[in-house]
């Protein structure tokens, strides 16, 4: 069954039975839902039901179907509409028709899904909220910056107390948002255990850890280096067809934008602190790697490391050469 889940509705189709319906995205809904499974289906036990990641929208529909042992799996949109081919307009209706066809053509390779835990939405929530509260802090120091750059002493007094009032109270709301997230990680064994260990590795810190936890779900979600690396966007792929095309392998566009922005800052920390990876880094560049590819390639160690300090669950110990 495809499922186009929106803030308000959800709208559903069956493959096989070519039905559909429309419900509210609320409980009412859900039992809606249930009724009509029980009359087109009898037995929803063999059923999957597939839908796109829309963040916090399928955070209640997700516990009802597991509530009613019902299979789930969530696939990206572009791996959706890209596996469709050429279509034309566009509704709700007929994107639950797509996703519902989609899931038939894979249905021998998805994989249900369990809902995400509880400690870990909320970790996502606050990680979020701590990111934009980043950003606005960061707007408000530009911008000021900006003006007293420009206009000197006459800027206006007002603006100047304002802008420093606000930047203050954000910093401060950052640092009880960082403390609250701090108490969500203790309060679980598992995620204090894999925050410590990965903080082990040198470069990486308190947020690149937590986005880590977030993203690959207490690392449930991804347990394979390789699917980290090319979700990070920091695998090369290959760029050759026949003879005459014969192109330097290069990394994805498609990636986490956010963690490979954070494995950056990872990897220029590590290098100044950890000589192994500063005369990996340099030894690079002498061969005449360009500076982005060297840094990917210290990229690339940094998540290898994280990867092998939660598989052996033992903090991660830097080797001293004899």
């Amino acid at each position: 069954m495809g499922m186009d889940v929106s803030k308000a509705t959800l709208d559903l189709h069956l493959y096989l039975q070519n039905k559909s319906l429309c419900v509210s995205n609320n409980q009412k809904g859900y039992e809606q839902i249930a009724k009509w499974l029980k009359k087109e289906l009898k037995d929803a036990s063999g059923l999957l039901v597939v839908m796109e990641y829309t963040g916090i929208y399928t955070y209640n529909v997700e516990r009802f179907l597991e509530s009613r042992s019902i299979a789930y799996v969530k696939r990206s949109a572009l791996d959706i509409l890209r596996s469709l081919g050429i279509k034309r307009g566009k509704s709700d209706r007929a994107d639950a028709a797509f996703i519902s066809r989609y899931g038939w053509m894979r249905k021998d390779e998805l994989q249900p899904m369990k809902p995400v835990k509880d400690n870990l939405v909320t970790l996502q929530q606050l990680m979020s909220y701590r990111d934009k509260l980043v950003a606005d802090r960061a707007s408000y120091q530009s911008r000021i910056k900006e003006l007293k750059g420009q206009l000197g002493s006459a800027l206006n007094e007002k603006i100047s107390s304002s802008s420093t009032w606000m930047m203050e109270a954000l910093k401060q709301e950052i640092a009880e948002i960082e403390a609250e997230i701090k108490k969500v990680i203790c309060s679980d064994e598992s995620l204090e255990k894999n925050y410590k260990l990965m903080t082990s590795v040198t470069g990486i810190g308190f947020v690149t850890a937590v986005h880590f936890l977030v993203i690959t779900e207490n690392f449930t979600r991804f347990t394979e280096v390789r699917k980290m690396l090319c979700y990070c966007g920091l695998a090369p792929f290959e760029n050759s067809s026949g003879t005459s095309i014969r192109g330097k392998s290069r990394v994805s566009h498609l990636a986490n934008k956010k963690l490979k922005s954070l494995l950056t800052l990872a990897a220029i920390s590590a290098i100044q602190h950890e000589p192994e990876l500063k005369t990996k880094y340099h030894q690079k560049l002498t061969e005449g790697k360009p500076k982005m590819s060297a840094l990917n390639i210290i990229r690339v160690k940094l998540v290898e490391r994280i990867f092998a300090v939660i598989r052996k669950q033992e903090m991660y110990q830097l080797r001293i050469a004899a």
